[in-house]
Formats: C-alpha cells, sequence, structure tokens
C-alpha cells in the first residue's frame, strides 16, 4: 500500500490524470492508474530528446544468430542478399516480410519466438521436405508454401495427409463371407429393453470474450488462401474486407508502440503493461455505454474535455495512447485497446474513429452496438481523411476505398476510378 507520503507527492508533482478534487475513495484505484500512467510513461517519453545512445557492439554470436536468420529467410524466398551476419536494411526488410507473412508484427524486429519458428521451419525443411506430404506441397506450392504449412500446423490446422492405397487382395483368397444379420426382436416381446431417444445435450455456458489476436489470425489466414487483401472493386464480402482492414490497422497500431516504447529506456514490458492497465481503469468510465451512443462528437467532446483538465501536454496523452493501444493489441486486453482508441479520437486524432468503428461492430473490448453507431465513427474517421488528416496506416487512397465500399458510408464514391496499389512489402 502507497503511503501517505507518496500519494502527496504524487498529488504535488500533477502526475494523476484524474482531477484529485473529482476522485472519490471508490476511484483510488483509477488515480494510482493515472497516477503511474502520467509519471512514468510520459515522463520517460519527455526525456528522449536529452538522451544520446551509441551503437552497441555486436558479438560474434550475435552475428553467428543473424547469420543464421539470413540463411534460413533466403530459403523461404524472402532475399535478404548474402549471409554476412551483418543485418541492414535488406534484412530488416525481409523479416518484415516473413512477420506479414506469418501473422506477426511486421516491425522488422524479430522476437523470440520469430526468430526460434523461422529457424527451426528451416532445420525441419532441410531434414522432412522430401517426404509426405511435404514433398507434394513443395513440389505445388515452393519453400514459402511449406513456411506457411508449418505455421498452419502451429496454428493448429492439420496438413492433409495423401490417401492410403488399399492393399491388393491376392486372386487365391477366397471373397470375404458377410456375416449373418441378427433377427430384429418383436417390438411387443417383453425382453426387449428400449433405449431412450437420442438428444443434443443442453449445456449453459458463460459469456466467452472474444478474442482479437485469434480473430485476426483467422482473417489473416483467409487473407493468404485469397492471394491477398480484398480491393474496392468488385467487392463480394463488405464484412470480411472491414475485418481485413481492422487487422491492418491493428498490426500498423502494434508496430507504432513498439516504436515509441523504444525510446523509453528506463522501463521493462511488464512495466509499459502495468501502466496501460491504468489508462485501461481510467478509461473505463468514458467508454462505459459507447455502444448506446450515437453521437460520436458527444463522446469526443467528453473525452477531450476529460483530457483537458488532466493538465498534460496533449502531444503526450496521444503518446501514451499509442503505446497502449499496441499493447492492448499485443496482451490480447481488447478493453484496453478500445479504451486507448477512444482516448485518441478525443485527443483530437479523428482517423482512430475507425478502430472504434472496427470494435463496436465486431464486439471487442465493448459489446456490440448497432450498424448505425458503428458507422457514425467510420463516417468520422473517414470525413476527418477527406479533411486533410492522415489515415491510421499512412497507406494509400485504394485502403480508404475499401473502408469507403465495405461500411457503406455516406462519402462512398465508387463511381470514381481509384488507382490501385500494393499493400504488400
Amino acid at each position: 500500500m502507497l503511503g501517505r507520503r507518496i500519494c502527496a507527492a504524487l498529488v504535488a508533482s500533477a502526475m494523476i490524470v484524474v482531477p484529485v478534487q473529482r476522485a472519490m475513495a471508490s476511484d483510488a484505484a483509477k488515480v494510482l492508474g493515472g497516477a503511474i500512467l502520467g509519471g512514468i510513461i510520459l515522463n520517460e517519453l519527455g526525456k528522449t530528446h536529452r538522451r544520446t545512445t551509441t551503437r552497441p557492439r555486436i558479438s560474434a554470436a550475435q552475428r553467428e544468430q543473424t547469420r543464421q536468420v539470413q540463411t534460413a529467410l533466403n530459403y523461404f524466398g524472402y532475399n535478404v542478399g548474402t549471409a554476412d551476419g551483418v543485418a541492414g536494411r535488406k534484412t530488416s526488410a525481409g523479416v518484415a516480410r516473413y512477420q506479414g507473412d506469418m501473422g506477426f508484427n511486421p516491425d522488422g524486429r524479430l522476437e523470440q519466438f520469430e526468430r526460434d519458428f523461422l529457424l527451426s521451419s528451416h532445420q525441419r525443411a532441410q531434414a522432412s521436405s522430401h517426404m509426405a506430404p511435404y514433398a507434394g506441397i513443395l513440389a505445388r506450392q515452393g519453400r514459402p508454401g511449406l513456411l506457411r504449412t508449418y505455421r498452419n500446423e502451429q496454428l493448429g490446422i492439420a496438413t492433409p495427409q495423401p490417401a492410403p492405397q488399399p492393399a491388393p487382395v491376392p486372386p487365391t483368397q477366397p471373397a470375404p463371407v458377410p456375416a449373418s444379420t441378427p433377427p430384429v426382436a418383436e417390438p411387443n416381446r417383453p425382453d426387449v429393453t428400449r433405449k431412450a431417444p437420442a438428444a443434443l445435450p443442453d449445456f449453459t455456458v458463460g459469456q466467452v470474450t472474444r478474442s482479437v489476436n485469434e480473430h485476426c489470425n483467422e482473417v489473416n489466414l483467409l487473407t493468404a488462401a485469397n492471394g491477398g487483401l480484398t480491393g474496392a472493386s468488385g467487392l463480394a464480402d463488405r464484412e470480411f474486407a472491414l475485418n481485413e482492414q481492422f487487422c491492418l490497422a491493428r498490426t500498423h497500431a502494434m508496430s507504432e508502440s513498439t516504436a515509441i516504447t523504444g525510446t523509453i529506456a528506463n522501463m521493462t514490458e511488464a512495466q509499459v503493461e502495468s501502466q496501460c492497465h491504468g489508462l485501461k481503469q481510467v478509461m473505463a468510465d468514458h467508454i462505459s455505454g459507447a455502444e448506446g451512443q450515437d453521437d460520436p462528437g458527444a463522446v469526443v467532446q467528453s473525452v477531450g474535455t476529460f483530457l483537458q483538465g488532466t493538465g498534460r501536454p496533449m502531444d503526450q496523452l496521444i503518446s501514451a495512447g499509442k503505446v497502449c493501444l499496441g499493447v492492448g493489441y499485443r496482451i490480447d486486453d481488447a478493453e484496453m485497446a478500445f479504451g486507448s482508441a477512444v482516448l485518441l479520437a478525443g485527443a483530437g486524432i479523428a482517423p482512430y474513429g475507425e478502430m472504434i468503428s472496427h470494435h463496436l461492430r465486431e464486439g471487442f473490448g465493448t459489446p456490440k452496438a448497432s450498424a448505425s453507431t458503428a458507422q457514425g465513427w467510420m463516417d468520422l474517421a473517414l470525413d476527418a481523411v477527406d479533411d486533410g488528416d492522415t489515415p491510421l496506416t499512412g497507406q494509400s487512397a485504394e485502403r480508404i476505398a475499401v473502408l469507403r465500399a465495405a461500411s457503406g458510408g455516406a462519402a462512398n464514391a465508387l463511381n470514381a476510378e481509384l488507382p490501385i496499389f500494393n499493400l504488400g512489402d
């Protein structure tokens, strides 16, 4: 428990996001969460410009590990050039392509599990690619198809096995004689025991929190099977196209969060997560009932007034919101991500209304809203882009066209010929 002196110091240093005069005893957790958020994440972000960093020396072991990664990337078709153990731009680009194809965060920096999967898959391919069923996959889809197969197996998707051929029956062997059918008992005989009629089991199952990670893993698998993202022209499945764009923006949010936290030298990942749980508590009241609010502008104004009242610089609050949005997706805490998106929209970045729309449409971190409520947030985001704001992923007009066509927004302008850009690497 924090002592009175510590609490007094937090109040005196104006670190508390929720003003003390409005905080009741029951709001202690929210006050503490805001204090930690303001006092650690925001202050550390403010120190960034005063720090200088030096490039760490690369050990022989690190160089060898990089060489193994480069070799594996080249093997599976992510050409990074010579495997020399020096990680440059080509290596980072190849890593990002590998991460994107596997459904990982494509930031060009390998997490330990991503590296382990890549290297173990390389070893596995060298040992078993000539064996069934992998030899057939290699022949039809090449080495990238082999890697996708290994990924699918990790996700629990079984690899189809070749059908076994029936053993030939020797010509001298007589054909098997079918067993005689037992006599059917008469229905009025007393020795017949009647079975209870078959019925489906009836269980009362509690509500299960939906997982954004599982949702996007399924979406990414279907996207890969379809040969790429859905385009604006000839759109057939609007719901799936919106899910693709949600998962694309989620990946961007995780990458942006990682880039910001990379500038904070004095915090571990666990500490960052702890502070984002504080933000989640602070935003709980502001996201409660959002599914029934038909006027996004009223929510934005309310959250904006709250943020202004904290006394914190808006750019620092925005940075904290971006950090916790990505953290929420990374640890699969949909409520944290939803609260962070609402904070960012309230801070004046209207394109984050897209993320709020996706959450409300699918019920991630909030009860599902009506189609009109979710559309209101999407229209807020698209109107802001029309007014010159930067889209969430900073990408092309094609992505905006897909959002318009799939959501059925008022600003839909599909009659015009739109440029088509490759949203891959």
